[in-house]
């Protein structure tokens, strides 16, 4: 089966992710809450001068609206995977009013769960199918499986708050999500956040980013997704992230991450595409940059 990044609206998404080669994936932006349970190899996560580590078959929680450094390690077999649980954080009060003893403690930054009941990976194997067959599950059935997820993880000491980052530059990210299609100017975005195009860059730059940095970031990153957790060619992800040019999407994404878009399938041979991105995932399909 081809792998595929599968999104359920107001429910959340999943992927599986393969690596081949050992890489650092430096300062990765988390919009939402990423559940990873780790199936081969490790994954650590630095933070804050901080490492957190997780195991094959532990549980690893980054909480959205952070950005952190990540080294997926190998396994003996020379593969690393993890299954992705990403909940829409609209879901999260759906457990509070649940009466557990001791009451969960709110979850900030990055934590791994380790030690986990059968029923949990039964649980998250099956919340993972759901969402991967959603147009062919009923949508309760699918928005109960996720909060099934979100209740397992209050009643093993974990709950999240939605406590969504407002400062400009996410707010300028969020934005150029809303239409992967579209070729946003500053006088677009600024426009779009009530202000003024001069008053964006003054704050963006008060920020220390600026609106071409933030474009080129997150088409980057939504490359980066693409070789993770997809079988498509590195030509077909290049043109979904407005690169026409291989080489000149190769060159872009070595300068932003320090390898090649090879490096992270190794020598595995590559899967056509059996059919287009869904609609629901946004991808930054822009012009290519000058």
């Amino acid at each position: 089966m081809e792998r595929s990044i599968n999104l359920c609206p107001g429910v959340g998404a999943s992927a599986q992710i393969i690596q081949h080669t050992e890489l650092l994936l430096p300062s990765l932006y988390f919009e939402q809450t990423n559940l990873f349970l780790i199936q081969q190899g490790q994954t650590r996560i630095r933070r804050n001068r901080q490492e957190v580590v997780a195991q094959a078959g532990e549980l690893l929680i980054v909480e959205g609206g952070q950005t952190v450094d990540i080294i997926n390690s190998l396994s003996d077999r020379g593969t690393f995977s993890c299954q992705l649980l990403i909940c829409n954080p609209a879901l999260f009060e759906t457990v509070a009013s649940a009466h557990i003893v001791p009451p969960p403690i709110p979850f900030t930054g990055v934590t791994t769960v380790p030690k986990l009941p059968c029923a949990f990976l039964h649980s998250f194997e099956t919340t993972a199918l759901a969402l991967t067959l959603h147009e062919s599950f009923p949508p309760a059935i699918t928005r109960h499986k996720m909060c099934e997820i979100l209740l397992w993880l209050a009643y093993l000491g974990i709950r999240f708050t939605h406590t969504e980052k407002n400062d400009l530059t996410q707010k300028v990210r969020r934005r150029l999500a809303t239409d992967p299609h579209k070729i946003w100017t500053a006088a677009e975005v600024a426009e779009s956040l009530m202000m003024s195009e001069v008053m964006l860059r003054r704050k963006l730059s008060a920020e220390n980013t600026a609106l071409r940095s933030l474009m080129i970031d997150v088409r980057m990153s939504s490359a980066l997704a693409l070789l993770q957790a997809t079988d498509w060619p590195i030509s077909t992800i290049a043109q979904h992230v407005g690169y026409e040019s291989s080489s000149r999407f190769a060159e872009r994404f070595r300068k932003r991450f320090g390898f090649a878009p090879t490096a992270i399938r190794g020598h595995q041979r590559i899967m056509q595409p059996a059919s287009a991105l869904p609609l629901s995932y946004q991808l930054l399909s822009t012009q290519e940059e000058e």
